[in-house]
């Protein structure tokens, strides 16, 4: 994740990662003695929207996504998070429920920590009052980012630039393309965009014609960051 940067001016300074796969994979160890772990089978919805909580989690393996229904019933998908993120520490420090649901996309291992233990830890080791710190800044830019992207951006470039963000978390080399190793279906894109499947199967179909990307598997690959990069900043606000 701390290597996530997309589409910067020249001379802009690279201060966060604007992304909304959340994970802290290098303050993990911190909080896995802190409390339980417990299992979630894959597409169980663990935490509901409105719920108080007494613990928070951080993520081991797997992903959680957290989302809200639209008044059409569909999934509208705000974050996805990744091993090791912290899902609802602020919630559960400030006593206020959570704002949306939560749902395994994989099987999934979570630390629960009770809200004392957490208070108590954050007063004795100033590096996981600095994780969290770290977690919710995260949040925030990416929650803005979002904002800014819905505003200034058409759903075109917002699909590029999803596809960048999973390439620079989950992508790996292959054949000289990026090979995004994790599965994402047009349906898990349609919710984080907030768009139904056919607009995603027309751009995606698009985007494949011009040589773009593929799906190999079921795997979107990019064959190349910076011509995607270039088409993205043809597309780009008010063209």
């Amino acid at each position: 994740m701390d290597g996530a940067r997309f589409l910067l001016k020249k001379g802009e300074i690279e201060s966060f990662p604007i992304t909304r796969l959340l994970c802290l994979p290098h303050r993990g160890g911190l909080f896995d003695d802190l409390g339980i772990v417990k299992s979630i089978p894959k597409n169980t919805v663990f935490i509901k929207q409105g719920d108080f909580l007494k613990d928070c989690y951080v993520l081991r393996k797997g992903c959680v996504v957290g989302f809200e229904y639209t008044l059409e019933g569909d999934e509208r998908i705000y974050d996805v998070n990744l091993p090791y993120s912290l899902i609802l520490e602020a919630c559960v420090l400030l006593n206020k429920p959570s704002p949306v649901y939560f749902k395994a996309i994989k099987s999934s291992e979570l630390v629960c920590i009770d809200r004392n233990t957490l208070v108590e830890r954050m007063k004795e080791n100033f590096h996981i009052t600095m994780a969290i710190i770290e977690s919710l800044t995260y949040k925030f830019y990416g929650a803005m980012e979002q904002i800014r992207e819905t505003k200034i951006y058409d759903v075109t470039w917002r699909f590029c630039n999803l596809l960048l963000i999973f390439a620079v978390n989950c992508g790996i080399p292959y054949d000289n393309k990026t090979l995004i190793k994790e599965k994402v279906s047009q349906q898990m894109l349609s919710n984080m965009l907030g768009v139904n499947r056919v607009t995603i199967n027309r751009i995606s179909q698009k985007l494949k014609d011009m040589a773009l990307i593929e799906q190999i598997n079921g795997h979107y690959c990019i064959h190349d960051i910076e011509k995607l990069k270039r088409h993205m900043e043809y597309l780009g606000p008010g063209k």
